[in-house]
């Protein structure tokens, strides 16, 4: 078995033990403990929840005086107290408004694990996966308080400057993170971005 097999299997184990959705729970648990993204009384968004690891994650962190929404175009089935699901499209223009109701006021925290369907063509997933990763983005200007943290996934490729350029423009810092959960061969990345600018 190759390291990077061993590893993700590893994760798999380990989340279903503890009772996470997914592996990709501890993507967002190491970019917590490394750049305290998400703090107690935090209003989270998470785009692209299913099947609901990150969800579980901001809902630990942001205590019970916070809250975690989590939207994707499949239900995400978790009953936890600080959460709610939205099964929308990112796409749709209602979003914003609907999320801003249930928040109450502008999120402190936006992430986003956004995939496009993959259709084993490369450059074509890479572009769509970017196109998800830059609509995220720009939904930070209103969505997100001035301050306020983020996390996007990227993938490699083409158009990866791109998106962290528009990622640069909007907060004071913005670091490139490879999480140890993430399989070595995979080309998946992330932008953690701290601080929105006013």
């Amino acid at each position: 078995m190759r390291l990077s097999e061993a590893r993700r299997d590893y994760y798999r184990k380990k989340a279903r033990e503890e009772g996470y959705k997914s592996r990709a729970a501890y993507k967002l648990l190491e970019a917590i403990r490394k750049y305290r993204l998400v703090k107690p009384g935090d209003r989270v968004v998470d785009l692209g929840a299913a099947p609901g690891g990150w969800v579980q994650v901001a809902s630990l962190a942001a205590g019970q005086q916070g809250l975690v929404v989590g939207v994707d175009l499949v239900p995400v089935k978790l009953r936890l107290e600080n959460a709610r699901t939205l099964v929308m499209d990112v796409t749709d223009p209602a979003l914003s408004e609907k999320l801003t109701a249930l928040l109450r006021r502008r999120a402190d925290v936006l992430l986003s694990d956004l995939s496009p369907k993959l259709s084993g063509i490369w450059d074509l997933d890479q572009y769509k996966q970017i196109d998800l990763t830059i609509r995220s983005i720009a939904m930070t200007d209103t969505l997100l308080k001035p301050g306020g943290n983020a996390m996007f996934k990227v993938f490699q490729g083409e158009r990866f400057n791109e998106a962290e350029q528009e990622a640069r423009r909007r907060f004071r810092f913005v670091a490139i993170m490879k999480p140890q959960a993430s399989r070595s061969a995979s080309s998946e990345m992330y932008l953690v971005c701290l601080g929105r600018l006013p």
